[in-house]
């Protein structure tokens, strides 16, 4: 069922605003507000996901007990826009647009410098101590010292072009199913990046013998995946227990694992409240199970990483996506390209723990 985005008398004026930015002859502040007017309409669209992300990531953080951060809704309904939108563009927009969100779940955001292409994660301890003080003695010094990671701050970008026809008959229907593919690419190419580096990190891992392996005793595919689970967390959480990410004995962590291993996976994880029949062995440990498609992250579905989300796992994004406006006279193609720049890397990738499936 199509969601109304904005009024649908508002249409024409999205038109009138592509047509005035592509008219030599136009008065050039009216130019100028026609340029600002598509792009404020075409950017709060593209990152609407963006800021529902933030507010599923919120409740996902805050809550007691770690919820499953799935795909999310990328449709849009008028109360989600400013009035400065609403004034200028109407749409019938589907509901059908979601995005792969897990990798921003075990990330943290961190501040980044503007005039820096780069952004810092300790990579080891700066070996602070406390320490019993005779009468008089001073106080210890530590300065920032040890190792750290930098992180390079790159850019994407795309464009958009809108023909002469597009704009000349009033096509809305393009408009909107260029902007969702548009918007599903910025996206995906994010969630690509993100989960490119964490499955390095796991493979680091698996080269050092740093790994868990399935459980190869008797039991059904639920008892064994059970046991591989439980083991897989006291591997991870006894590797961590002396680095300063907080306390260790019942860290949450979140499993990353492919849909196709959904019906075994959420089976097990139900145990602490439902055993299977005939079974005592249950999931008592909290992990949270966040499903994705995306072969970036897990190339092999048979092969799941379990992760201590956030610490030395950082990204930074700079400013928001910036747009620049242009029209080919040869063509009567007028584009409008999008850019941002986005950095993430994991600073200890002993934070990220192969757990073999199958």
């Amino acid at each position: 069922m199509p969601e109304l985005l904005v009024k649908e008398e508002k249409v024409n004026e999205f038109f009138d605003a592509l047509e005035c930015m592509r008219d030599r002859n136009a008065d050039k502040e009216k130019q100028l507000q026609a340029c600002v007017n598509v792009n404020k309409t075409i950017a709060h669209f593209v990152e609407r996901p963006k800021r529902e992300m933030k507010k599923q990531l919120q409740a996902f953080r805050n809550s007691n007990k770690m919820r499953k951060l799935q795909a999310y809704n990328g449709g849009v309904t008028s109360g989600d826009l400013p009035q400065i939108i609403q004034d200028n563009i109407s749409v019938l927009m589907d509901s059908d647009v979601r995005i792969d969100g897990a990798h921003k779940a075990l990330f943290d955001f961190t501040q980044s410098v503007e005039t820096l292409d780069y952004f810092e994660i300790a990579t080891l301890s700066n070996g602070i101590k406390f320490k019993k003080l005779a009468e008089g003695e001073k106080v210890p010094i530590y300065g920032m010292t040890g190792d750290w990671l930098q992180v390079p701050i790159e850019k994407d970008g795309a464009a958009l072009a809108f023909s002469e026809e597009v704009i000349k008959w009033r096509k809305i229907w393009r408009v909107v199913d260029k902007l969702k593919e548009f918007r599903f690419a910025h996206f995906k190419k994010e969630a690509n990046d993100f989960g490119t580096l964490l499955s390095i990190a796991g493979q680091l891992g698996v080269s050092a013998g740093y790994f868990q392996a399935f459980d190869s005793a008797s039991g059904t595919a639920e008892e064994k995946t059970i046991r591989t689970l439980n083991a897989g967390y006291v591997k991870l959480t006894q590797k961590l227990k002396e680095r300063p990410y907080g306390d260790m004995t019942r860290p949450e962590v979140v499993l990353v694992a492919s849909p196709l291993k959904s019906d075994v996976l959420d089976v097990a994880l139900n145990t602490l409240i439902q055993p299977t029949a005939g079974s005592k062995l249950r999931i008592n440990k909290p992990i949270t199970v966040l499903y994705s498609w995306n072969e970036k992250l897990l190339p092999d579905p048979n092969k799941a990483l379990m992760v201590l989300p956030g610490r030395r796992m950082q990204w930074t994004e700079q400013g928001t996506m910036q747009n620049y406006n242009y029209a080919d006279p040869m063509s009567l193609m007028y584009a409008t390209a999008y850019y941002n720049w986005h950095g993430e890397g994991i600073g200890d990738s002993d934070q990220v723990l192969t757990v073999n499936l199958a």
